[in-house]
């Protein structure tokens, strides 16, 4: 074969091992696989999303028996998404799981229960509440725990017969409920949780954290000599009510402590709003009014009685209204006389107002019959610092508790409608949340005047008398004391 014959066939050999390999790159066929992104970012190719999915299934029984569950899932970062791939390297199951085991968590089949928030009024006005979210394996153990918590604010016996419609008839005095319901929506979600996360896997936990908003342990107290639930309470800065949930093995503010007992110090904060409406009768005392009849023919300080005061008896309704427990609003329903009051005269002497108030001699500011529907005490980790009382209804009156000066009157975002007396013996009374005011500052008063009506102005869930007693200007200052002292 001469050269040129040579030289031909090299360079068609040449070419044709071009073309060979032109064409094998050409002709190569493409492959569906899947792309794992953990956190956004690729961390490799897969053959089949089922394999991983079962790999990480079997390999994680130690999750399986935490929480006796039959599978376990990709962690809620992790993205699988199929694509079509040339020549890129695919890797293994097992060598995906071993790269994701340690930046992230598995996760498992359950509910995600979120209890929306409500509007409440604030010192600061109206505010939402946040929402509370918690996780379940099973929809049950939620309905159960809600169940459990609202215990606490609804007597076991009154509710189950409530539900069953099996409430008696009231026919003397008593209580029925008309409706108890949660305020809150609640929204529930099945979700794949993360393991990670805060899961509930029994009522009691669930129902304690619904109630006090942690699952940590609860501050204990130690009982003194001379110790009362009243006392304990006041002292720790809980309500009596407070105190009550918090230690279910009492169940009245009566049952008594013995020195060395622990007792549970746990301020409550629910995660939702239990409305109980109740259509309430009771039997009440008429408190007859001390009339008095000027003579100016007497000598002051001189006093006869004309007329004996006999209390009279009524049989008083009304609609109350609770929120968690607390009574939020008494609004009076009917009122039957059963023996009527018959007022105490008093003949007198020519009455000389004074401003200074009589220390032995109080008189109570509204009409009645009333409810106090919330006492002087701790509340909420907050101290009530006076009496809330209701249940005479909107533009009944409000009166001095004594006689004194009105040092302020008018209005704040807080207190409404108030007026504050200095009764000039140290001590200072306070009015809030009224409708109107009848009086105005530097005006001399009488206790037992007319000074303003009932509302709910100002920070007030319901028409009430926020009554408080100050031994120094209130405020500034000032220490609030309770008014059952005087009254």
């Amino acid at each position: 074969m001469n050269p040129k014959t040579i030289l031909y066939t090299i360079i068609a050999l040449i070419m044709s091992s071009s073309v060979f390999l032109f064409n094998s790159s050409e002709t190569s066929d493409p492959q569906e696989v899947y792309r794992v992104y953990l956190d956004g970012k690729s961390i490799g190719l897969i053959y089949s999303k089922a394999e991983l999915e079962d790999y990480i299934n079997k390999e994680e029984e130690t999750i399986k028996n935490q929480y006796d569950v039959d599978n376990v899932y990709i962690p809620n970062n992790l993205d699988i998404v199929k694509e079509v791939t040339y020549n890129e390297k695919v890797q293994s199951a097992a060598a995906i799981y071993d790269e994701i085991k340690d930046k992230s968590s598995f996760t498992i089949k359950g509910y995600k229960i979120t209890i929306k928030g409500v509007e409440e009024m604030t010192e600061e006005g109206t505010k939402q509440t946040e929402d509370v979210s918690v996780n379940v394996l099973d929809k049950d153990i939620f309905v159960e725990a809600v169940d459990n918590a609202m215990g606490a604010f609804v007597d076991d016996e009154s509710y189950e017969k409530f539900l069953n419609d099996q409430q008696e008839e009231i026919t003397d005095e008593g209580t029925l409920i008309e409706d108890i319901y949660l305020q809150n929506d609640i929204i529930i979600k099945e979700s794949n949780i993360s393991i990670k996360d805060q899961i509930f896997l029994t009522v009691e936990d669930l129902s304690k954290y619904l109630l006090f908003g942690t699952l940590d342990e609860q501050q204990k107290y130690t009982v003194k000599e001379g110790d009362t639930i009243e006392s304990v309470s006041f002292n720790n800065k809980l309500s009596v009510g407070e105190f009550l949930i918090a230690n279910e093995q009492f169940n009245s503010a009566d049952n008594l402590l013995y020195p060395g007992q622990e007792v549970t110090l746990g301020i409550i904060k629910p995660a939702f709003r239990l409305v109980e409406e109740d259509h309430v009768v009771s039997i009440e005392d008429n408190h007859y009014t001390t009339i008095y009849e000027d003579d100016p023919t007497l000598a002051v300080g001189t006093e006869i009685v004309k007329q004996q005061g006999v209390n009279g008896v009524s049989r008083v309704t009304r609609k109350v209204k609770k929120v968690n427990g607390d009574i939020v609003e008494a609004l009076p329903a009917g009122e039957e006389v059963i023996k009527p009051k018959v007022d105490q005269i008093i003949i007198r002497g020519q009455k000389q107002v004074s401003g200074v108030g009589n220390l032995q001699v109080w008189f109570w500011p509204t009409a009645r019959p009333y409810i106090i529907s919330s006492t002087y005490g701790w509340r909420w980790g907050k101290l009530h610092e006076g009496l809330d009382i209701s249940g005479t209804g909107r533009g009944s009156p409000i009166y001095a508790a004594n006689n004194g000066v009105v040092v302020q009157a008018g209005y704040t975002g807080t207190n409404g409608n108030y007026v504050y007396i200095d009764h000039n013996n140290g001590y200072y009374s306070v009015y809030a949340h009224m409708d109107s005011i009848r009086v105005s500052k530097g005006q001399i008063v009488e206790g037992g005047q007319l000074i303003g009506t009932m509302g709910d102005s100002g920070f007030a869930t319901g028409v009430h008398l926020h009554f408080a007693i100050y031994y120094g200007y209130p405020f500034l200052g000032g220490v609030s004391v309770n008014p059952r002292r005087f009254l």
